[in-house]
């Protein structure tokens, strides 16, 4: 199961979808959104773009308001996605799709009630038929509670499995018919059915997953809900906020145990950022021979890939260029892989490039002074920073690792920084005792402060860790580092033997 482990850390970040019409979506061009809150007064409402795509992972970026209530950001897409607008006060999800070239504006009124926001959605300039659609349906799943309010999830996930299923399959159906009778209403285009439908069951197939985070043993038919998104096609693309979710929960749950079973003497993981193994390769050919559908194939590797990425581990992609190129036939799945790996040879090679950035976006957030006391307290040291939570259990799992680590590297000059994003202080203290790492720095955030951290350093879940060298620069971040993968340890020791 070691190897299962390891292999759900990497796919957290992942995904990627396929297709063999190469000669489609090979032209990268702008989106414009712009928009504009209505009752805006400085302090009543604040925005973060959220969108990600095939080959690169989610970004998370600050969006500036002026004083009347104007904003406006520019990304660059290859093929018709979905991106949301966070209003980060009521944590209200603004959805909308884009096509690209599109030019899309946006308006609302700000209020400090999510469903209350979102009712006064307005779209006009490209897709707005589309996207006003969108938000009608929207507030239909919220009035009618069938999104993350459908059930009560500390009751739901202490039930035995026959009771939970029977559960899940009436939030399935309420799911569906609200569905279907929004369909009935709006006669919507098959672009709007299409994401819709996936966005409908959304917190279905999210609360099936989390059920099996907490429950082990379970037969390995309970993940069928997982093929209910295949084939992977072009026109589910649109709805890439939930699919790519789905997809992921399908490699975790069907192809690495695979991959396991018929290779138990390899670790994917270590074999995969290894700077010499070659057994990398076997996954190669293990995806083409077990993917008849070609999309899912091709979203998997560069899934996988932009997953090694986050972790600046080059060296797989480049001992495999020549196969990935051939598997990869669809351009606006390669083409931005391939962006993605220019770009991470850039920070790389200029990590104080990428912490200028960072912490620039911290001037003037609630996270600046914590981050900059972390850096003056800890001067000339590695600094190793854990954000957890009490209530993230794989957070808990991996705290019996971090005291081991601790232990090894604590008198050689390691900081090691224990960020906690809940406010349980009295929970916090038992469980850092309890695991003997109360010896660390530790730092509680307020709900201010864990949303500019999130979107400082463009993350959305924990267990999440930074790795800065004895000159204060950012060399990795991400859920790679948890103190229980071997490469962490190696990457710690090489930091502290550089001059």
């Amino acid at each position: 199961m070691k190897i299962i482990k390891d292999i759900l850390i990497i796919v957290t970040f992942f995904i990627v979808v396929s297709c063999k019409q190469e000669t489609q979506y090979s032209e990268k061009k702008p989106i414009v959104v712009t928009g504009k809150i209505h009752k805006y007064n400085g302090k009543n409402a604040a925005l973060s773009f959220v969108y990600s795509q095939p080959g690169v992972n989610e970004s998370t970026e600050l969006v500036e308001i002026d004083s009347a209530g104007n904003f406006g950001y520019t990304i660059e897409g290859y093929i018709p996605l979905d991106a949301m607008l966070l209003e980060q006060t009521t944590f209200a999800n603004i959805y909308f799709i884009y096509h690209p070239g599109d030019s899309i504006h946006i308006e609302f009124e700000a209020n400090n009630k999510s469903i209350e926001l979102t009712k006064t959605i307005k779209y006009s300039g490209s897709r707005a038929t589309t996207n006003n659609q969108i938000i009608n349906f929207q507030v239909l799943r919220e009035e009618n509670n069938l999104g993350y309010g459908a059930i009560d999830e500390a009751k739901s996930y202490q039930k035995d499995l026959a009771d939970f299923i029977l559960e899940m399959n009436a939030v399935k159906e309420k799911q569906l018919n609200i569905y279907n009778s929004f369909i009935e209403e709006y006669s919507p285009s098959e672009e709007v059915k299409s994401w819709t439908r996936l966005f409908a069951l959304e917190t279905y197939y999210y609360f099936l997953d989390k059920y099996s985070w907490e429950n082990t043993n379970l037969p390995d038919n309970y993940f069928d809900y997982n093929r209910e998104i295949l084939p992977i096609t072009m026109d589910k693309l649109i709805g890439w906020h939930v699919l790519e979710k789905r997809i992921t929960s399908y490699l975790q749950t069907n192809l690495f145990p695979k991959f396991a079973k018929q290779y138990p003497d390899i670790d994917l993981i270590q074999s995969l950022t290894d700077k010499t193994s070659k057994s990398d390769s076997l996954f190669i050919e293990f995806v083409r021979d077990n993917y008849t559908d070609d999309l899912l194939g091709q979203l998997t590797y560069s899934g996988l890939y932009k997953s090694l990425f986050s972790m600046n581990s080059l060296e797989s992609y480049q001992r495999n260029q020549v196969a990935i190129k051939e598997e990869l036939s669809a351009p606006f799945i390669l083409n931005p892989l391939q962006e993605s790996y220019h770009k991470t040879q850039e920070i790389i090679n200029s990590p104080e490039e990428k912490t200028a950035v960072i912490l620039k976006k911290m001037v003037g957030s609630p996270i600046e002074e914590t981050f900059n006391k972390i850096l003056d307290t800890n001067k000339g040291k590695v600094i190793y920073l854990d954000f957890w939570a009490t209530w993230c259990k794989p957070c808990i799992e991996e705290m019996p690792s971090s005291n081991l680590l601790m232990s090894k590297l604590e008198q050689q000059g390691v900081a090691f920084v224990y960020v906690s994003i809940d406010e349980n202080e009295e929970k916090r203290k038992k469980l850092l005792s309890e695991f003997d790492i109360d010896r660390g720095q530790h730092y509680p955030l307020d709900s201010k402060q864990v949303q500019a951290l999130f979107d400082v350093f463009q993350f959305n879940g924990i267990p999440y860790y930074i790795l800065i060298d004895k000159n204060g620069q950012i060399m990795e971040r991400g859920n790679q580092l948890s103190p229980s993968m071997k490469s962490t340890e190696e990457k710690i020791t090489d930091l502290l033997n550089e001059i």
